[in-house]
């Protein structure tokens, strides 16, 4: 999760069975997007900027609130309403604006951050 501004971009890093990694091969992504916006189906503006068989990138636009000049990124559960995670994400890095990257392990949700521009 790289902040920026009131943007956050999540790098999503997957596998994907046989199967599906070969029509992904042969026939592109453009199936796996409903997927991998609803992944982040808390957040209302969520646009796929890349994906392939082996991961994707997703912008949210709007993620973090400006107050003073500092922006204010609350947490924000996986998944949707109708299809909320059941496991944990292995690991989460936010990456600030300054560089420095604080990492979470087994999360359901983003979580709370508070940065500068």
């Amino acid at each position: 999760m790289h902040l920026d501004k009131d943007r956050a971009t999540f790098e999503l890093n997957y596998t994907l069975d046989t199967f599906t990694r070969l029509y992904v091969l042969a026939l592109g992504c453009r199936h796996l997007e409903p997927d991998l916006i609803s992944f982040l189906g808390g957040y209302k503006d969520v646009k796929l900027i890349k994906a392939d068989e082996n991961g994707a990138a997703l912008q949210v636009n709007g993620a973090g609130k400006n107050i003073d000049d500092f922006y204010l990124f609350y947490s924000c559960p996986f998944g949707s309403k109708d299809k909320p995670l059941k496991k944990g994400i292995e690991k989460l890095s936010v990456v600030y604006p300054e560089g420095k990257i604080e990492t979470f392990y087994n999360v359901f949700s983003t979580q709370n951050v508070f940065c500068g521009e």
